[in-house]
């Protein structure tokens, strides 16, 4: 059985315990690879081993904190202790492809290293480029040979295509998938709908949900703006917002700008909005259970966006900007409804009442939304895909 390495990068780590979406399909797909032997390199983390099998998968974590963890997240290009580390790993282990995720730099690193020149390379971007911080971007106009190039939408390969994708032998679409299993439809679980609300003081209420980072590139602030005319409309709707400002040890629910600025209008807003913090990944399928509605105003062009997916294993409808990646995975008027305008309150707000007033509408777009995600976005289908990826990127 050939042997492919999962190389995540040096942030959070997996399996996922501290948060991030690469580091759940890093997972997820590891776990279901079947005809592939899976390893997997990521950071440490004080609750996890260095080393371990788990589920039938290979995990290597390399220590990157303290002076080495600073020197690297300023000067990697000088001090690149977990390129080294990944590298010399790979020399030891000696798989027939390695799959680098998010990390163009480690790519053209390890395509340079001694030992590995035959080893062939695949990078996967789950944004783009631009998404990534300052440090992580490969130069303008550098070459990242590799054998093949993924992208997690056909937006991000596109987009991709004469960038980082460039130098690569040939380009391919692997979606993010979904664990269909573990997302609850509020018709189907009633009571646990009711135990999960009742945490948060929630009854009744028609309840707008949103989950992920508390930043203003995911339009929080347009949202709660949005809510402010809804409320003039429905005013025992509760605004749920699941999440925290940042991923990793200690950094969940840091106090940022945004967020003080944000509790400042949350406390004048003429409605009710229920903050919950950081929901640790396992715990995040209930968090679903507390919404009626699905609201994700992205104000950046998301390669993707995997709380869309969960958002519809889920059952629920779904408001999001037409940006990016995400026009793929909600269709109008079958899962969810677009909008026009990334950034404009009115049009949300509109939307939002219109899915609030009409039952019939939300019943239709959350069924149709979970037995689509059912049928073609499971973890084994992805897995699949992705094996499917290894196999033709080997037989070239």
């Amino acid at each position: 059985m050939p042997t492919v390495a999962l190389i995540g990068p040096e942030l959070y780590p997996i399996p996922p315990i501290r948060g991030g979406a690469v580091e759940l399909f890093i997972e997820q797909t590891a776990a279901r690879l079947t005809h592939w032997r899976p390893v997997v390199i990521g950071p440490s983390d004080p609750e996890l081993p260095d080393h371990e099998v788990l589920g039938g998968v290979e995990y290597f974590r390399i220590h990157l904190s303290g002076w080495r963890g600073r020197l690297y997240k300023r000067h990697r290009r000088l001090f690149p202790f977990y390129d080294r580390r990944v590298a010399a790993i790979l020399r030891r282990i000696r798989p027939d492809l390695v799959h680098i995720h998010n990390r163009p730099l480690l790519a053209s690193f390890l395509g340079k290293c001694r030992g590995l020149e035959k080893t062939p390379l695949v990078l996967h971007m789950h944004n783009l480029q631009n998404s990534l911080g300052r440090r992580e971007k490969s130069p303008p106009g550098a070459s990242v040979p590799m054998a093949g190039f993924i992208g997690c939408s056909r937006f991000v390969v596109e987009q991709e295509k004469s960038r980082l994708g460039r130098d690569a032998a040939a380009r391919f679409v692997v979606y993010n998938g979904v664990d269909t299993e573990a997302f609850l439809t509020p018709w189907d679980h009633p009571a646990s709908r009711e135990k999960i609300r009742h945490r948060y003081q929630l009854t009744d209420e028609p309840t707008v949900l949103f989950v992920g980072k508390l930043r203003e590139s995911k339009g929080v602030q347009i949202l709660l703006a949005a809510m402010e005319q809804v409320w003039s409309r429905f005013p025992p709707a509760v605004l749920v917002l699941v999440g925290g400002t940042e991923f990793g040890l200690g950094r969940t629910d840091r106090e940022t700008p945004f967020l003080r600025e944000m509790r400042r209008r949350i406390e004048k807003a003429r409605g009710r909005v229920v903050l919950t913090g950081f929901i640790p990944p396992a715990r995040i399928p209930e968090a679903y259970l507390l919404g009626d509605i699905f609201v994700g105003p992205s104000q950046i062009e998301e390669g993707l966006g995997m709380v869309f997916l969960e958002a519809s294993a889920a059952g629920l409808p779904i408001i999001a900007s037409r940006r990016g990646g995400i026009p793929e995975i909600v269709r109008d008027d079958f899962n969810g409804l677009l909008l026009q305008q990334h950034d404009d309150p009115r049009e949300l707000a509109a939307k939002i009442n219109l899915l609030l007033e009409d039952q019939d509408l939300r019943r239709r777009l959350g069924r149709q939304g979970r037995a689509f995600f059912q049928d073609n976005f499971s973890w084994e289908i992805i897995a699949q895909r992705q094996e499917e990826v290894y196999d033709e990127i080997v037989g070239r």
